[in-house]
C-alpha cells in the first residue's frame, strides 16, 4: 500500500512539473484601433483606390526568445498583412476615399509594404531588454506620378529576469499603435492621392 501511495505521489509530482514547463503560446493577438471620426472630405470621393498590402519582411515571426533552452518564435494574429490592410483601408475610408472592388475599377494604387514588425529580445541572467520596431512604406501610384512615405515607430522596455509573451506583446503593441496613429494623422498620403490620379 505504501508503494502505491508513493507511486501515485511521484506520478502527480511529475505531472505538475511537466505542466509548469509547458511551452507558452506562440501567438500574439493584436487589435488595431479605429480612426477617430474626422470630417468626411467629399472631394476625396473622386479617387477610387486599389489598395495592396504586402509583408516584405525576411521572416514571418514577430519575435523570438529563449524559453527552456529552446528558441520560441512568436507570430501575429491576425497576420501582419491583415492588420495593416485593415488599418490602411479604415484610414482611407474615414478620409472619404473609395476603395475599388477590383484593380480595374481604380484610378490610383496605394501600396503598403510592411518592412519591419519585430520585437528583438535580449536576455541575460537578471535582466531583459525588448526593442520593438514597426515600419511601413506607403506608395501612391497614379497617372500623374508617384509618392513614397515611410512611417514607423520604435519602443523599448527593460525589466528584471526573463521576458515573456506579455512583455513582448506590450512593447510591440505600443510600437504598432504609434505607427497606426501616425498613419491616421498623416495628410501627405491623402494629398498625394488627390494630386496623382
Amino acid at each position: 500500500m505504501r508503494f502505491a501511495k508513493l507511486s501515485a505521489l511521484t506520478l502527480l509530482s511529475t505531472a505538475l512539473l511537466t505542466a509548469c514547463q509547458s511551452q507558452p503560446s506562440n501567438t500574439l493577438t493584436f487589435t488595431p484601433s479605429s480612426p477617430i471620426m474626422q470630417q468626411f472630405n467629399v472631394a476625396n470621393q473622386r479617387a477610387v483606390l486599389n489598395v495592396v498590402t504586402r509583408d516584405v519582411r525576411q521572416a514571418p515571426e514577430v519575435s523570438s526568445y529563449v524559453h527552456n533552452d529552446k528558441i520560441h518564435k512568436l507570430f501575429a494574429q491576425p497576420s501582419v498583412t491583415q492588420l495593416f490592410d485593415q488599418v490602411i483601408k479604415q484610414n482611407l475610408n474615414a478620409k472619404g476615399f473609395r476603395i475599388a472592388a477590383t484593380p480595374a475599377q481604380s484610378n490610383t494604387n496605394v501600396i503598403v509594404n510592411i518592412t519591419q514588425f519585430f520585437a528583438n529580445v535580449e536576455q541575460g541572467n537578471l535582466r531583459y531588454k525588448i526593442t520593438a520596431k514597426v515600419r511601413v512604406n506607403v506608395q501612391v501610384q497614379g497617372a500623374k506620378g508617384q509618392f513614397n512615405k515611410n512611417i514607423g515607430s520604435t519602443r523599448t522596455q527593460e525589466g528584471a529576469f526573463n521576458a515573456d509573451n506579455a512583455n513582448i506583446q506590450k512593447v510591440l503593441g505600443q510600437a504598432l499603435e504609434d505607427t497606426i496613429q501616425s498613419l491616421y494623422k498623416d495628410q501627405e498620403i491623402a494629398n498625394a492621392i488627390n494630386q496623382n490620379w
